[in-house]
């Protein structure tokens, strides 16, 4: 059996749970059309309708100060509605947040029991991780 690497569990789990996010907040603090949440997030019509109706990205809940540093981002990605450049910044800033780093980890040691003692993704002598 092939072993799941973090960047696998980022991309099906974590990036999507942060563009669910980022389209909740487009949408319902922001007053965006759904249209217009997809554009913002390159995404199409029907995945951001998938993201509102748990269809899609619902396996991971972030807290309260992890939805707080996106609503940074979104008003950020709303400040330069033209530039993928800031969206792309954005994603990459709150996937790197130490409080996210740690619900991969969940996710990863959760599927894989050989890794429960695992700290990789924290070890300071392999990779440096900004903290918030």
């Amino acid at each position: 059996m092939q072993e799941t690497m973090p960047q696998e569990i980022e991309v099906r789990y974590i990036l999507p749970a942060i563009r669910r996010e980022l389209a909740r907040i487009f949408i319902q603090e922001h007053k965006l059309s759904q249209k217009e949440a997809a554009k913002m997030l390159g995404l199409t019509e029907a995945a951001v309708s998938q993201y509102q109706h748990s269809k899609r990205a619902k396996e991971v809940v972030f807290s309260d100060s992890v939805v707080d540093e996106i609503r940074v981002s979104a008003k950020k990605i709303l400040a330069e509605k033209n530039s993928r450049q800031r969206l792309i910044a954005e994603m990459y800033r709150i996937s790197g947040l130490t409080k996210v780093k740690h619900i991969l980890c969940d996710i990863h040691r959760a599927q894989s029991k050989e890794l429960e003692s695992c700290n990789v993704c924290f070890d300071e002598g392999l990779i440096e991780i900004k903290t918030d």
